[in-house]
Formats: structure tokens, C-alpha cells, sequence
């Protein structure tokens, strides 16, 4: 496609200096699922609650899959996990240019994971990202937020400023009993962050 913006070519790849996997640059969420399609590209890092905003997948089961429009070099990513309480996450990430071979770029599934995750990697060509939770401690679920690729230095020192975890702070500061929320009827939603893990009969998966 024909532009005006210089850019740097590594093993005939496009090297992103900015953010790629955004609706307007056509990557799109393959795999997971969310109440609004492609929430996890749309750059919105401040309007998520228990309800909405995030996407998920089902512990062992599934994953989020992100594709780009093309294959590029990448070397970081940066995702925005679900932070309305005090729960963490496991995980690990996988890239791919044909979804066949994966090349695991980090893993995560030792340590306990909470609100913004750099993640940084050898550079290599990838228009498949996977990001497949192993772990949460709240219930059993994955939820993500936001995801970018590469990784955008300068909105991160903006977030980094405010209180982690606040989300949606209105919701989060009248609800923070997670026991004591549940999901609307009909969700399609494998859990909401508030779904406990511990109720024999879970709704919602």
C-alpha cells in the first residue's frame, strides 16, 4: 500500500514504531470472547467494570488471538489485564506468522500477574499473537482489557501515574465484593471477574 511515513524494513518486514493492533489498521481479535468485538483493540484503557470492556477466555480452554493485518517484526507488546479488585494472573504469550508453529515469547505462568504487563522479546516476524491465561485467583477465567503491539512508551508513563487498579472507579469503589456480584442472565460471557470460583454451581462458562 502506498504511503508518505518512512519506515525501517528488517528481513522484508515492516519494523511498527507504532501502535499496529488497532481496529484502523485492520488486526482484528480471532479468538476470545467479549460483549462488543474487537474491545480489546480500541484503546480504551478507562471504561471497563465487571460487566463489560474486557475480553476472556475459559482457564484451559481457548485463548485470546489477536491477528494483525500483515506480518511484521515485533519485539514487545503490552497488554492491560482486568484490575477492579486485588486478583492476579498467570499466563503466557505465543506468536505465530501461519497459526501452525508458535514461538512462545513469554512466560508468565510462575508469577503472579496484575494490571499492566510489558512484555518484551527477540525481534521476530508475527501477525498472530496468542495470550493464553494460565491461572487466576479469583475464578477461572482470563481477562484482558487492552492489548497493544509494540509496546507504547509514552501512554504508559500516563497510566502509571494514576492509582493501579482503578478502572472504572465508581463501580469498582461501590462493588468490591466480588461474591457478591453476578453476571446479567443471558450472558454469553464464559464468567464475569466477579463469578466466584468457589460456588459449586458457576454460572456462565
Amino acid at each position: 500500500m502506498f504511503t508518505n511515513k518512512t519506515f525501517t524494513l528488517e528481513k522484508g518486514l515492516i519494523v511498527p514504531m507504532e501502535n499496529i493492533a488497532t481496529i484502523a489498521d485492520c488486526a482484528s481479535v480471532i479468538e476470545g470472547v467479549s460483549r462488543s468485538r474487537n474491545a480489546l483493540l480500541n484503546g480504551d484503557t478507562k471504561n471497563y467494570d465487571w460487566d463489560s470492556g474486557y475480553t476472556c477466555h475459559q482457564l484451559g480452554s481457548g485463548a485470546i488471538v489477536v491477528q494483525l493485518a500483515q506480518p511484521y517484526m515485533i519485539g514487545s507488546i503490552r497488554l492491560l489485564l482486568w484490575d477492579c479488585d486485588d486478583r492476579s494472573y498467570s499466563y503466557y504469550v505465543e506468536v505465530s506468522t501461519n497459526q501452525q508453529q508458535w514461538t512462545m515469547v513469554a512466560d508468565r505462568t510462575k508469577v503472579s500477574c496484575k494490571s499492566w504487563q510489558s512484555v518484551t522479546f527477540e525481534r521476530q516476524p508475527a501477525s498472530f499473537i496468542r495470550i493464553v491465561g494460565t491461572h487466576n485467583t479469583a475464578n477461572e477465567v482470563f481477562h484482558c482489557v487492552h492489548f497493544e503491539c509494540p509496546e507504547q512508551q509514552s501512554s504508559q508513563k500516563e497510566e502509571n501515574s494514576e492509582e493501579p487498579g482503578t478502572g472504572d472507579t465508581s463501580l469498582a469503589g461501590q462493588q468490591r465484593d466480588p461474591h457478591a456480584l453476578r453476571a446479567p442472565s443471558g450472558s454469553s460471557l464464559p464468567s464475569s471477574p466477579g463469578s466466584s470460583s468457589r460456588s459449586p454451581n458457576r454460572q456462565h462458562q
